[in-house]
């Protein structure tokens, strides 16, 4: 049976779904979710095939993926979801007082959980992704009479 992109959006999104949700992306699996495009479209092309469309990845262009090579596609393009929620995540560090929010937190989390799986791609697949590093502001407020 070949793989239609409703549902790889739906084992996509049953990976990342609070973590799409906390950077603020969609979590729809219809079909035509437009945060999960260009993941899906750059895994589908890591595998060495191409696309009709780098803007719409359709069910044409995710049916190449055969049978044998489904969990390598799950694996990329959860890496490229995983690299998608990083850039998105732009919540800072704040300290007013005594009062701290570490609010870049989940930006480490993801960028460790992306690291884990770039390895996990590299030792079963036998290549290497890139993974952006988590960068972070610290911003120190203080109030003064």
């Amino acid at each position: 049976m070949a793989l239609t992109r409703a549902n790889a959006e739906f084992l996509l999104v049953a990976q990342t779904g609070p973590l799409l949700t906390a950077a603020g992306m969609a979590t729809t699996v219809a079909g035509s979710n437009a945060s999960l495009n260009d993941p899906i479209g750059r895994a589908v092309r890591n595998l060495g095939y191409t696309v009709g469309s780098a803007v719409l990845i359709g069910d044409t262009d995710v049916a190449q993926i055969t049978d044998a090579q489904l969990d390598e596609f799950l694996d990329v393009a959860t890496l490229h979801v995983l690299n998608a929620i990083l850039t998105n995540l732009d919540d800072v560090d704040i300290t007013a007082g005594p009062r701290t929010e570490k609010l870049s937190q989940l930006a480490v989390q993801v960028e460790r959980r992306a690291i884990r799986l770039q390895t996990t791609i590299a030792q079963a697949y036998g290549y290497g992704l890139a993974v952006p590093e988590a960068r972070y502001i610290t911003v120190n407020i203080a109030e003064h009479d």
